[in-house]
């Protein structure tokens, strides 16, 4: 529920200031405006007033919202009023420039709004990003599918298109859209380049994640196995025959240069190390997310609880997220290993768990299941604040970082729509409605992230809506350019078939993206 009213929050301030800045032009240039509406109101709205000639009201259906201008047409596709003669208060009777301007107004707030957010986030908070050079102190981990494109564990990433990139997630996005990726792999330089395909792969498999900082070997565990597997829970790996590693990639890489064969697998088990003679298989893994399941085995002093399952023991307990766990029967506990292994010899037990929640210490009562788990997981930000940086900027110093900031953006939805219109990489089976959106915000109100993905969602919507598409602002303002040229006025008749038409198309890209999300989201539910 938090997440679904973070980004109906965030919509409406969007969608109210980007209608404001239609409703503001307009009467700049005494157009009268009928409608104000947030939501759209198919059908019926939930309220709705009029005050003087302007109706104001709220949708039931959260999709945008618009203002109803007389003499336009647009997204309600009145024409009634078209077949009158002009009056001097309707928008198709002010000049060219005028309506342009109109048109451009809601894009204009919109990005006057982002430029607002970060000018003032960076003034207070500080202008804060992943560092690359943090990140990948000790080089980056790939997925299977980075390394398929050439990517080693191991490989810095030196410059994207001969440029660096200091901010990680942006580093990131650099690979995916740029051409040349220059790696130093064990101190030499290496130029990879990827195809279209190859980044479609990435972005259909793998995503963003497909790159991230290395794990240390012994700060995961084994969480769960099968009947069919030979390791057991809790243990953690140490090394494969004489060789001890310290990352967990390079744990894996040894595994794939022995696809087919046995090996023995060194792991720490009640403290003790003890060898286990495994079966490689020959794609050069030992059954984990199959037979193995492993975890991160955080420190209690910062691991919060970021899943809670139904009707599980901890939801039954009272467990929140965000809850910091301390102690179990009044017994303090370390890591997530010793906890869950504390719960697993306490099968049907009744217990008391010890937990810090928003700084105040409550003891809650829990019955665990017959098979001796609780029902929660966890995740820690420390490893995150480690690596990210804060400038500390005056006000002065955040206006112009702040229009960088903006215009940065707007220049990533370019590259991002381009990539998307390439049939190869795919790309465009990635598009989101708000409800896949919303499921990837945090489960915890946090203003400073909801203010900052705010700034970042008016500058796409802004340049969604400068897209030169009928329906959308971009088109309006598209003809409106094309008569000033011209000096020749597209008619009310042909207007009103291509704002049908880009009404359609609209209509069914929305469809397809909101069937999609909703889609997966009941088979995330069933699965």
């Amino acid at each position: 529920m938090i997440q679904v009213a973070q980004i109906l929050f965030i919509l409406s301030v969007l969608v109210i200031l980007h209608e404001f800045g239609h409703y503001i032009t307009a009467k700049m240039f005494k157009v009268r405006v009928e409608k104000f509406y947030l939501f759209m109101d198919a059908g019926f709205s939930l309220i709705k007033k009029k005050i003087g000639e302007t109706e104001w009201g709220i949708g039931w259906l959260p999709l945008g919202g618009y203002v109803k201008l007389s003499g336009m047409i647009d997204e309600s596709l009145d024409t009634a009023q078209m077949s009158e003669e002009p009056q001097p208060w309707e928008f198709r009777s002010k000049p060219a420039w005028q309506r342009l301007i109109i048109m451009l107004g809601g894009i204009i707030v919109n990005i006057i709004l982002a430029w607002l957010i970060f000018t003032i986030m960076y003034a207070t908070v500080g202008q804060k990003y992943i560092a690359t050079e943090k990140i990948q102190e000790n080089g980056l981990a790939f997925g299977e599918v980075g390394q398929f494109a050439g990517f080693k564990n191991g490989d810095k990433i030196l410059a994207v298109d001969g440029n660096f990139q200091p901010s990680f997630n942006r580093m990131t996005l650099d690979v995916l859209l740029g051409n040349k990726v220059t790696l130093d792999r064990n101190g030499n330089k290496v130029d990879l380049f990827l195809t279209d395909e190859m980044k479609g792969k990435i972005i259909s498999e793998e995503g963003k994640g497909f790159l991230s900082a290395r794990s240390f070997l012994n700060d995961v565990f084994v969480d769960s196995v099968t009947s069919k597997s030979t390791f057991n829970r809790f243990d953690q790996f140490v090394g494969i025959g004489n060789k001890k590693f310290k990352y967990f990639d390079e744990f894996t890489d040894e595994l794939k240069n022995n696809k087919n064969k046995v090996v023995d697998i060194v792991v720490k088990r009640d403290n003790k190390e003890v060898l286990i003679a495994t079966k490689v298989d020959s794609a050069g893994k030992v059954g984990f997310n199959k037979s193995v399941f492993i975890t991160a085995n955080y420190d209690f002093k910062n691991a919060k609880v970021s899943e809670i399952q139904e009707n599980s023991a901890a939801e039954k307990a009272g467990i929140e997220f965000g809850d910091i766990i301390t102690g179990v029967n009044s017994i303090a506990v370390s890591n997530v290993k010793d906890f869950k292994q504390i719960i697993s010899n306490k099968k049907g037990e009744k217990i008391t768990i010890e937990i810090n929640r928003n700084g105040s210490t409550k003891t809650l009562n829990a019955t665990i299941s017959k098979k001796g788990k609780l029902g929660i997981d966890f995740d820690d930000k420390t490893s995150e604040k480690l690596y990210t940086k804060v400038n500390d900027l005056s006000f002065a110093q955040a206006i112009p970082a702040a229009v960088k900031e903006s215009w940065a953006l707007l220049v990533y939805n370019v590259k991002q729509f381009k990539l998307i219109l390439k049939p190869s990489t795919k790309a465009y089976t990635k598009v989101q409605s708000p409800i896949g959106i919303a499921r990837r915000l945090p489960d915890e109100w946090n203003w400073e992230f909801i203010w900052n993905f705010t700034a970042l969602f008016s500058i796409g919507l802004a340049f969604m809506n400068l897209l030169p598409i009928p329906g959308l602002d971009g088109g309006h303002a598209l003809f409106t350019i094309a008569e000033m040229i011209t000096g020749r006025k597209l008619s009310d008749k042909a207007m009103g078939y291509v704002q049908t038409g880009g009404m359609i198309i609209l209509l069914s890209l929305m469809a397809l993206t909101f069937g999609k999300d909703i889609y997966q989201l009941i088979i995330d539910k069933v699965l």
